[in-house]
């Protein structure tokens, strides 16, 4: 059995057919010394999936039945012939892209003809290593966790919406390094799984009097379940004055999981902590508050604040300035206040910090607190993105 060296990285591995390969992993056999299993899509790694050698990689094209990994970290990837010469040459190729059209027909026809003696469905191997460091430009290192919520199509963060019947869009952006493969979870089983690396996912929130759950918006063979599909679900209703719908309501969703790159052996995960999520129902009522607003310091946002006009669910009954809800104002006591937004459709999350009402000299704290409005902890494990009135400054 002939082997193959890299020259930067000094790898050394076996070079056969890939029925030979397939054969070990299903003997439960060795291959170059190490135990061959069959894995899935999911652990191929990251230089194809997104790193140096991506431009030309087409995952469709993959014999995704047959993929198998060595306990050193080498993954044979293999394709039908027909199917590994289109990816190189064909139409939709790097190679069509790159080169003229004259120099793309010759490259592409040499190439062809090279290998026209070879039956359309054998199987090519492509050998990949794992965290391959051995040269600068192709370096992968361990993978690292770093997503927000954003409205679809804009910019700006988003934490919260109001469900006027279809439910509240959210895009994950996904800013993660070296990330192969990754699951998100909801609440409750079954988990998304994406066993590619997307940059951005569609997820639908609801909240109506037969529906709190959580939709998947995103079509790929490379995503479980299936678009449309149950993801998650929401808590009952949470008053936000912990006693009665007085002040408003709204269910609270989560979003954590984790996220992989090569080597994924469930000790090199990186888990996202839970972010917490709030869906308010078409009844909602919103009310909104003109104050002066400084991102420190309570007697600064009553001398020389910014006019900023914040927005939130109105109170009917012990009401605060503007018809808020400023709970007990002792941090991290229930009841906690009213969840602070900086737009009227409550999508936007209002800036931490502290704002001044005139007609009642009093500086309200906007920030996260530790517990929620129902007066349960966070924990350690969640995070509350959307702040609320926790505390108050007197005649600052």
């Amino acid at each position: 059995m002939a082997t193959f060296k890299d020259t930067k990285s000094q790898k050394v591995v076996e070079f056969t057919k890939h029925s030979t390969i397939s054969a070990s992993a299903a003997a439960g056999d060795k291959i170059n010394g190490q135990v061959a299993r069959f894995v899935g899509v999911e652990a191929i790694p990251f230089r194809l999936k997104q790193g140096d050698q991506s431009s030309y990689f087409d995952i469709t094209k993959v014999d995704t039945s047959s993929i198998v990994r060595t306990d050193d970290g080498v993954v044979y990837v293999p394709y039908k012939k027909k199917n590994w010469q289109d990816m190189l040459i064909g139409n939709n190729s790097e190679a069509k892209s790159r080169f003229s059209d004259t120099a793309y027909q010759q490259i592409s026809s040499a190439f062809a003809s090279k290998i026209s003696n070879i039956d359309g469905d054998f199987l090519m191997t492509q050998v990949v290593e794992e965290f391959y460091s051995a040269s600068s430009d192709a370096f992968v290192g361990p993978a690292t966790a770093s997503f927000e919520l954003r409205i679809p199509g804009f910019s700006r963060l988003s934490y919260s919406g109001i469900d006027t019947g279809d439910g509240v869009d959210f895009n994950i952006d996904n800013n993660s390094l070296f990330v192969s493969h990754c699951h998100y979870k909801m609440g409750v089983t079954p988990l998304m799984t994406q066993s590619i690396f997307f940059t951005s996912s569609i997820i639908n929130f609801r909240n109506t009097a037969a529906n709190s759950s959580s939709f998947l918006k995103l079509d790929s063979p490379f995503t479980t379940p299936s678009s449309g599909s149950v993801i998650g679900k929401g808590s009952d209703i949470i008053n936000i004055n912990n006693s009665n719908t007085n002040s408003g309501t709204y269910r609270k969703f989560g979003i954590g999981g984790r996220f992989a790159g090569d080597a994924d052996s469930g000790s090199l995960y990186d888990f996202i902590t839970t972010r917490e999520i709030i869906i308010y129902s078409s009844s909602a009522v919103v009310a909104s508050g003109s104050f002066l607003y400084h991102p420190t310091r309570p007697d600064f946002a009553k001398s020389s604040g910014t006019p900023t006009t914040i927005y939130y669910q109105s109170s009917s009954v012990n009401a605060g300035p503007s018809g808020s809800y400023t709970g007990s104002c002792i941090i991290d006591t229930a009841p906690i206040g009213s969840p602070i937004h900086a737009t009227a459709a409550l999508r936007e999350t209002a800036s931490y910090g502290y704002y001044y009402n005139a007609e009642t000299d009093t500086a309200f704290l906007v920030s996260s607190s530790a517990i929620d409005n129902n007066g349960s902890s966070f924990g350690a494990t969640t995070d509350m993105i959307v702040p609320r009135i926790v505390s108050k400054s007197v005649s600052p």
